[in-house]
């Protein structure tokens, strides 16, 4: 999983035999379970790989990742939840990271296969929602010719908007310089018109999904580490301040010394943790585990921490697939499973 970037994010369970246990949840959905007792209710079904969450206007939306690597290959795009269902929003990328809602518009990060191989990634701003669609769709920033992809992006303080740049596409430069896809390893952020780009921070290798807490200009970031290292890397939340360099690919934190001039990470976790989606409620983090803290299969759990660092503690668990999504609308949190369904709960 680590070493896939948010269009292929799929096909690792499908490969790890999740989806099969998956497809039994579609016949009898046993819902997952809140360690505080609070119910669980089912959102929506039908998705493919909900990476990403956003509220406006009265209406959930969901990104998704699709899959592209599957036997029979599925388009992401921008959903709509409503009523148990979950609708396409015409006019969506194949592949959706990211969502935003600021000023009355969605803001995506999302690709889209222009010719085999060949991927178009976009930072688009829709705006002019009549229930059904968005009147006006335009991309705000184009990236440049093999560019590896966006994941996961956030409003700062600044009402800049912050994006982190995805390795996905050049596994075989995971462990080299980054110089076969322009802003590997970086954080940028871009005005809401899409004009003043700039690197934030650098040396992340897989930026995945980022929140900023009230009144702060650091954003906490979900960072993947290696798959195919020597030894196995350690998973990371970042509290990420302008100009860091966290140093990557020279520093995974498989050696110490290799690190010592580097920025720190605010939380190692153990490998395979696959810290993913992010959420702030009050002072406490909430992060979605891809397969759980120990990595087992059985899959993925809900985790909440205080901002500060500290003890990661399941409060949602009992998921049949692999979790990715999070997001966070009047207390409830809503969670996106690799069984094509999206739940809330109330931590």
């Amino acid at each position: 999983m680590r070493g896939r970037g948010a269009i292929l994010i799929a096909a690792t369970v499908f490969s790890s035999g999740l989806m099969a246990a998956a497809a039994g949840r579609a016949d009898s959905p046993a819902l997952p379970t809140a360690t505080n007792g609070a119910p669980v209710q089912l959102v929506a079904a039908g998705l493919v790989t909900p990476t990403s969450f956003a509220f406006g206007d009265g209406a959930v939306f969901e990104g998704d990742g699709g899959n592209s690597d599957a036997a029979v290959p599925s388009d992401g795009g921008v959903f709509l939840l409503r009523g148990g269902t979950a609708t396409k929003i015409p006019g969506s990328p194949q592949f959706v990271a990211g969502l935003a809602w600021h000023d009355g518009a969605l803001y995506i990060s999302g690709g889209s296969m222009t010719a085999p191989n060949t991927e178009k990634w976009q930072l688009l701003k829709w705006s002019s929602w009549n229930g059904t669609t968005f009147a006006e769709q335009h991309a705000i920033y184009t990236a440049p010719a093999k560019f590896d992809g966006f994941n996961g992006i956030a409003f700062g303080p600044d009402g800049r908007l912050y994006v982190g740049v995805d390795t996905g596409l050049t596994d075989g430069n995971d462990h080299g310089p980054p110089t076969t896809s322009a802003y590997l390893y970086d954080i940028l952020s871009i005005s809401p018109t899409g004009k003043g780009l700039k690197v934030f921070a650098s040396g992340i290798r897989q930026p995945w999904q980022l929140v900023f807490a009230n009144g702060s200009a650091s954003p906490l970031v979900s960072d993947l580490g290696q798959d195919k290292a020597a030894k196995n890397p350690p998973d990371f939340l970042l509290k990420v301040h302008r100009g860091d360099d966290y140093g990557f690919p020279k520093c995974n934190w498989t050696a110490k010394s290799a690190c010592s001039a580097f920025a720190k990470p605010l939380v190692k976790f153990a490998p395979h943790t696959d810290i993913m989606g992010l959420k702030i409620i009050g002072s406490e983090l909430y992060m979605t585990s891809f397969l759980g803290p120990d990595a087992q299969g059985e899959g993925g759990e809900v985790l909440s921490m205080p901002l500060t660092g500290g003890k990661a503690t399941p409060v949602v668990t009992g998921f049949v697939a692999a979790v990715v999504g999070l997001g966070e609308h009047d207390g409830w949190l809503y969670i996106g499973e690799l069984n094509g369904q999206v739940y809330r709960a109330k931590p």
